[in-house]
C-alpha cells in the first residue's frame, strides 16, 4: 500500500521531471533560434531581441538561460560541434591503432566544422569559435589520449592544459585561414592531423606516414 510520503515524493519527482523537460525545450528553442540567426546574419547583426523574437520567448527567460549573447552563441555552435565530434569519434575508433584514430577523427572533424554554415560566420570572432570547439571535443580528446597512454602508443610532449590549448587554437587558425584564404583542404588536414600527432609524441617522420594514411582512408 502507497503511503501519503511516498505519493508526496513520486509526485515531486514527475513534477520536477516536467519543469527538466520544459527548461530542455526552452533552451533548445534559444539554441535552435540562435543558430539560424547566425547562419542568416552573422554575429554583429544579431541582437538578443532577434533570439527572443524568433523563439517567440522573454529576455527575462533568455536571461534565465545565458547571461550574454555571446553565451548563447557559444552553446548554440557548442551543441553542433558535440554531434560533429561524436560521430568523428564513432568513425574513428573502427581503427585500433590510437595514433591512426586520431588523425582520422581530427580530419573528420575539421572537415565537417567548415561544413557546418555557422563556423564561417564564427570565423570572424575567434575567441566565440576556440571556446565552442573547446567545449564540445575536449572530452573526446582527454579519452583518446588516455587511451593512447594506456596503451603506450602516444607519449605527449607537454601537460593535458597547454595540449588543449595549443591543439585548439590550431585548429581554430586552420579553420579560418581555410575559410578566409582557400587553403588546399587536403594538405591543410594532412598537415594538422600530423602536428596534432607530433604533440603527442609521435616521431615526425612516423606522423607524416600515419597522416597520409589517414586522409586516404577519407577519401
Amino acid at each position: 500500500m502507497t503511503t501519503t510520503l511516498e505519493k508526496n515524493a513520486a509526485e515531486d519527482t514527475t513534477k520536477t521531471n516536467r519543469m527538466d523537460r520544459r527548461r530542455l525545450a526552452t533552451r533548445a528553442k534559444l539554441l535552435d533560434a540562435t543558430t539560424a540567426l547566425i547562419e542568416k546574419k552573422g554575429v554583429d547583426k544579431t541582437t538578443m531581441d532577434d533570439i527572443t523574437d524568433a523563439a517567440d520567448l522573454g529576455r527575462r527567460t533568455l536571461y534565465y538561460h545565458f547571461g550574454s549573447k555571446e553565451e548563447c552563441i557559444i552553446a548554440a555552435a557548442t551543441r553542433q560541434y558535440r554531434d560533429i565530434a561524436a560521430r568523428a569519434d564513432e568513425s574513428a575508433h573502427r581503427h585500433e591503432d590510437t595514433a591512426l584514430a586520431m588523425a582520422v577523427a581530427s580530419q573528420l572533424v575539421v572537415k565537417a566544422l567548415l561544413d557546418a554554415p555557422i563556423t564561417s560566420r564564427l570565423t570572424e570572432h575567434p575567441r566565440l569559435l576556440g571556446q565552442a570547439i573547446r567545449q564540445s571535443i575536449n572530452e573526446h580528446v582527454a579519452l583518446d589520449i588516455k587511451l593512447g597512454i594506456e596503451q603506450g602508443r602516444i607519449k605527449p610532449v607537454c601537460g593535458d592544459a597547454l595540449l588543449f590549448t595549443s591543439a585548439m587554437w590550431l585548429l581554430v587558425g586552420l579553420i579560418i585561414e581555410t575559410v578566409e584564404n582557400e587553403l588546399n583542404l587536403n594538405d591543410a588536414l594532412t598537415d594538422f592531423s600530423k602536428l596534432l600527432l607530433v604533440t603527442m609524441g609521435i616521431p615526425a617522420a612516423e606522423a607524416d606516414v600515419v597522416a597520409l594514411k589517414a586522409a586516404s582512408l577519407l577519401k
